[in-house]
């Protein structure tokens, strides 16, 4: 097939689907529309969702992931985060822990619920599959500007996972001065 019968077979096929469109329905038309529209929109918000907000970090059979809200915490909101581990798929007996780094050395070791009634003693925290810990924060005014990653150190059997969450703080008006 040469290039000019190419074209014109092409151009057939496209008059017939324009026509196939205008004789069908209406309704059909604009529902099949709506429903594509609405399926893409749903796809950006799942996307921009798991990508924007949740690191995951695989260790042999363990896989842990940390979630936040924003990789912008300002200095004085509280900033939850929810911490999964899941062994060979299924949710994890495991434990965790925090790490705060800067400049990718490790400035301070926190533990979840720190201080409250779920960990008064401030220990590691034992886990299955899932927590979320609502308590964490706030960075302070010392942290604003400054490029951190918060670290949670995940150990499900013998494996250990970080995934590392990188966070710049941001100032908003009541925040104390440096």
């Amino acid at each position: 097939m040469n290039d000019r019968s190419a074209d014109s077979s092409r151009h057939h096929k496209l008059q017939h689907a324009s026509e196939a469109t205008r004789n069908a329905r209406p309704g059909i038309v604009r529902r099949r529309l709506t429903v594509a529209a609405a399926a893409g929109a749903l796809g950006l918000v799942l996307v921009g969702v798991a990508s924007g907000s949740t690191v995951t970090y695989r260790a042999g059979p363990l896989t842990a992931t940390f979630s936040a809200g924003t990789h912008h915490p300002n200095c004085k909101q509280l900033w939850p985060v929810t911490v999964t581990a899941k062994l060979n798929g299924k949710p994890a007996h495991a434990t965790a822990a925090y790490q705060f780094l800067f400049a990718g050395q490790v400035v301070s070791t926190q533990y979840p619920f720190a201080h409250t009634q779920r960990n008064p003693h401030n220990r590691i925290w034992h886990f299955n599959g899932r927590f979320t810990d609502n308590g964490f924060g706030p960075f302070g005014a010392t942290a604003v500007g400054q490029p951190l990653a918060v670290r949670a150190v995940v150990k499900a059997g013998h494996h250990t996972a970080y995934p590392t969450f990188k966070v710049t703080v941001v100032s908003v008006s009541g925040c104390p001065k440096k």
